[in-house]
């Protein structure tokens, strides 16, 4: 029974109870309204740097729980003492931590190591006592954990201990939460952006494909409709020139038997200067026996560039699809409205025949040809009178073989300009969908980047660039000769 002597003194004890209560909870508001702004690392940090102030510990720690085979846990921020620790992983398998994920709240107030003696963190950090509680998201599932170790037993009251732990956990809980949804958007806005440049990536290619397409479908149309007539032509001249030699002989024969014709006759023969005639029509009949062969040519080549009526892979000469684009892009190599002419220097090694896809190669070659063209003519444009004057303008084409390093079952080609070359910066996006450095309605920005697709996927190959401003451009196509 206590006696009036005492009442001072249990009075001023619960004046110093109160008192330490109410600036625990003003601290434990300021520290709650302090971290509240934080996110992301700086918030797990702030964290049990407090955390370990209030509950007057050494260590504590935030840890993220990893689901699997072996449950573990991925520590996001640990306070050591006076300063933050380095993350770690470790096991929760015989761990305090262990039992706060399998039971939740859990504090030993002291001799921890007694109770887990396989735990051989707690002897490195020579801990007498822990509490810890677990973290469960918005369901009710748990993804971590809070954990406080100290290397004395504890002294706060366990209400207080639990209220700290779990104010902390809940926090703790949304900012997991949010950085785990905020990890699925991002992941989620990749995705997204990967299957939109794909979609572009395909619609480049649809495009390209089909204007291609189109272009071998009227390439096959005109060479078809012209085959026809020119065949009737170049099959018929040799008739021709066999029926002139037998209308000759009968004339020779006429002037042998009649040397004197009569004078209607003769006047008809002076004003048709037979003797000319005899001469020229062999010139003529020899000049459209070449001009058809030629059509034939460029018709044969046409059907080459197509290729519409074949399987998609096969074994071909490449040199065939190279010499096709070639003439395909004849108007443009001659053109007669160009102040300047391109030279075209062909050095053709001796290559066998590859495994490939002759039209997608040869819209390979087109496109490399027709981009080497716009190169020397915009370089042209740009040149002043001096350089026009010395300066050729050259389209190097170079097949060859390269067994010296190795490469004896790969084929190259390579086709160069001597144009103004390609600055590094923009010789980096070349083969990206779209890009161009043409004028508006000049270039789609397609045909390079459907190349390599053509080149590096379809065939297995490489397509390089390598350039010096000033000096030229070149790009080599690297093709197995199997695949």
């Amino acid at each position: 029974m206590n006696t009036s002597s005492d009442l001072p003194n249990l009075a001023k004890e619960t004046r110093s109870t109160i008192s330490d209560q109410r600036h625990w909870e003003a601290d434990l508001k300021l520290i709650v309204e302090g971290i509240a702004s934080q996110i992301g690392e700086k918030f797990f940090r702030f964290c049990v740097r407090y955390l370990a102030e209030l509950l007057q510990v050494q260590y504590a720690l935030i840890a993220e729980f990893i689901d699997g085979e072996e449950p573990k846990a991925q520590v996001l921020a640990f306070w050591v003492g006076d300063q933050w620790g380095p993350n770690f992983d470790y096991v929760l398998t015989g761990t305090p931590c262990g039992i706060v994920i399998e039971k939740g709240l859990q504090i030993y107030a002291s001799g921890i190591q007694e109770k887990f003696p396989e735990d051989e963190d707690l002897v490195t950090m020579k801990a007498e006592s822990y509490l810890g509680v677990a973290i469960c998201n918005s369901q009710g599932k748990i993804i971590g954990h809070i954990a406080a170790l100290h290397t004395q037993p504890l002294t706060r009251s366990y209400e207080e201990q639990e209220a700290i732990l779990k104010i902390f956990a809940a926090r703790s809980a949304a900012e997991i939460e949010r950085q785990i949804t905020e990890q699925e958007l991002k992941q989620q806005n990749q995705r997204l952006e990967e299957t939109l440049m794909e979609l572009k990536h395909t619609q480049a290619q649809l495009i390209q494909a089909e204007k291609m397409s189109s272009l071998g479908h009227m390439v096959a149309g005109i060479a078809h409709e012209i085959n026809n007539p020119i065949s009737f032509i170049h099959g018929n001249l040799d008739y021709a020139s066999e029926y002139y030699d037998n209308l000759l002989k009968i004339i020779q024969l006429y002037q042998q038997e009649y040397p004197q014709p009569s004078k209607v006759i003769q006047e008809e023969l002076e004003s048709l200067d037979l003797d000319f005639i005899q001469t020229d029509i062999t010139k003529i009949l020899q000049s459209m026996q070449v001009g058809s062969q030629r059509i034939s040519d460029i018709v044969k080549s046409c059907r080459n560039f197509s290729r519409l009526d074949e399987s998609t892979f096969k074994v071909v000469d490449i040199h065939e699809g190279l010499e096709s684009a070639l003439v395909i892009l004849q108007s443009r190599l001659h053109s007669n409205d160009r102040p300047f002419k391109i030279d075209v220097v062909k050095e053709y090694g001796k290559l066998p025949h590859i495994y490939c896809s002759p039209e997608q190669l040869n819209q390979v070659f087109f496109n490399l040809l027709n981009n080497a063209i716009d190169a020397l003519e915009e370089a042209h444009q740009k040149r002043n009178t001096e350089d026009i004057v010395n300066q050729q303008n050259i389209l190097w084409i170079r097949t060859y073989l390269n067994p010296e390093m190795g490469e004896d079952n790969k084929v190259f080609i390579s086709i160069a300009d001597n144009g103004m070359g390609i600055p590094d910066e923009i010789r980096a996006k070349i083969f990206d969908p779209f890009f161009t450095t043409k004028p508006v309605g000049q270039g789609t920005g397609l045909g390079l980047s459907v190349s390599y697709e053509i080149i590096t996927n379809l065939h297995e190959g490489t397509l390089n660039c390598s350039s010096t401003v000033g000096q030229g451009t070149e790009f080599v196509v690297t093709l197995p000769i199997r695949h």
